[in-house]
């Protein structure tokens, strides 16, 4: 009797590793591509996470102080917001690296197609539009809603009325889709005070 393998036996193995190899490569591809979607949400939530610290931040430092347009003359508010244009203008107090240099910093929030950008310009009254850190915070962003709540309803502009020309809002609240999920930062930006000459 010789000893060894018939062909028959041979081809049976090599069907069955070859099946067991095929499911493999299957499963491991669908790890992969599991983990390259959790990677991407992961990343995706950093950086919303980013957005909101970095908003609220802003908000919560806001300096009620009447801001001037790019020619110096004074704007009718301390706080501007409109939801038609999807922009937020105000100053804040923003850590400087030399103490000879105003802490104090024009920031502004916009919507410019589907990116919502944030200005931050070199002083509280900034000469020329164009001297600016301009940084993307969210990308992808749809149906942006501004919202500025005074006295228990919320506004689609502020001021809203001349009277609240020297105030911020209580709260300050965005709604916006980003991929097809939708989000809403509330944020109350801590200041109760009016400005006054």
């Amino acid at each position: 009797m010789k000893k060894g393998f018939t062909l028959i036996e041979v081809l049976v193995s090599l069907i069955i590793l070859s099946m067991i190899a095929v499911i493999s490569s299957n499963i491991l591809q669908s790890s992969l591509e599991t983990e390259r979607l959790s990677s991407d949400r992961l990343q995706s939530a950093r950086k919303l996470n980013f957005s909101s610290i970095t908003l609220k931040r802003d908000i919560r430092q806001i300096i009620n102080v009447p801001l001037r347009d790019f020619y110096g003359n004074q704007i009718n508010g301390t706080f501007i917001g409109n939801n038609t244009d999807n922009i937020m203008t105000f100053n804040t107090k923003i850590k400087s690296i030399s103490n000879d240099i105003s802490p104090i910093k024009r920031v502004e929030y916009q919507l410019d197609g589907n990116k919502f950008f944030r200005k931050q310009f070199y002083s509280s009254n900034p000469y020329d539009v164009d001297e600016n850190i301009k940084t993307v915070l969210i990308e992808d962003i749809s149906d942006l809603d501004l919202r500025f709540m005074y006295q228990g309803t919320w506004y689609e502009r502020w001021p809203s009325a001349p009277i609240t020309e020297r105030k911020i809002p209580t709260l300050i609240k965005l709604e916006f889709t980003k991929n097809n999920k939708d989000y809403v930062w509330i944020i109350e930006p801590n200041i109760d005070y009016e400005f006054k000459n």
